[in-house]
């Protein structure tokens, strides 16, 4: 009798023994908070499993400035850039949809977002500058898995000049014909565009005209544009009159903005 409760017990142990085992908690890891960020470089890759991570206060007060559905299994990284070339952070290649949250400097509670996104985002800053980035599972349920985090430089910044030439035409309809160069590199043409405004006095009245150019080409040659301007509250007609013209470059990850402000002759001219 004796024999057989000390084998019922020890079978029992010896069953129980991995049930214990189960039950105790995972350490998270170590870059589970800022203090904890992994340093990295560009370019690099760094593949984690972040299913012990966890989430916490800081996570939520963050992303009220980003609106991600949730920040489960949050980890973290810092990179200084020290050229100003600026920082992508790709986390599509995870096992688990991944958001990303960038924040310039320790982060606090108060921190501002520089840039957020579901599966990658991207800042460009001044040189010198340090910034903490959070990964994350943003799937409610879903604590995390095999975290692939891409980080590299960006791309250079798009780049634009424009000109407005002082002259311009007014015609029997009241329109007017605005002409000018632009140039612009490192951007997408139809993502870019030249616009803007024409003023004019007519009497007593003030006339006040918009123009869009679109798309262009943004291949760092100078280009010619021409606009006409029409207004819903007059006729443009000869004299003076002002503008304020702007051409927009734009890239995957940023844009570039030129204005150019630029009193104008007006002529008429059948039409």
């Amino acid at each position: 009798m004796k024999t057989r409760r000390f084998i019922i017990a020890a079978v029992a142990a010896l069953l129980l023994a991995p049930m214990g085992a189960s039950t105790a908690l995972a350490a998270p890891p170590g870059n589970d908070i800022p203090s904890g960020a992994v340093a990295v470089s560009v370019p690099s890759t760094v593949v984690q499993d972040t299913s012990d991570a966890t989430t916490d206060a800081l996570d939520a007060a963050l992303n009220t400035r980003c609106g991600a559905p949730v920040t489960n299994g949050s980890v973290w990284f810092t990179y200084t850039d020290t050229t100003g070339d600026g920082l992508l952070v790709d986390v599509s290649g995870s096992d688990f949809t991944a958001g990303v949250i960038i924040v310039a400097g320790e982060p606090t509670t108060d921190s501002s977002v520089v840039a957020c996104g579901p599966g990658s985002a991207a800042v460009r800053g001044e040189a010198g500058t340090t910034y903490y980035v959070m990964a994350f599972s943003d799937t409610a349920g879903v604590i995390g898995g095999n975290l692939v985090a891409g980080f590299s430089a960006l791309p250079p910044a798009p780049v634009a000049t424009l000109t407005v030439e002082p002259k311009a035409t007014a015609y029997r309809d009241g329109s007017l014909l605005l002409r000018g160069t632009y140039s612009c590199a490192n951007a997408d043409g139809y993502s870019s565009d030249v616009e803007g405004t024409v003023t004019q006095t007519v009497g007593r009245m003030k006339i006040e005209g918009f123009f869009f150019v679109y798309p262009l080409e943004c291949d760092g040659a100078v280009h010619s544009w021409e606009a006409i301007v029409t207004s819903s509250n007059g006729l443009f007609a000869g004299g003076k009159a002002t503008s304020v013209s702007l051409v927009f470059a734009c890239g995957v990850f940023d844009c570039t903005v030129v204005e150019v402000n630029q009193k104008l002759q007006v002529t008429r001219a059948g039409r």
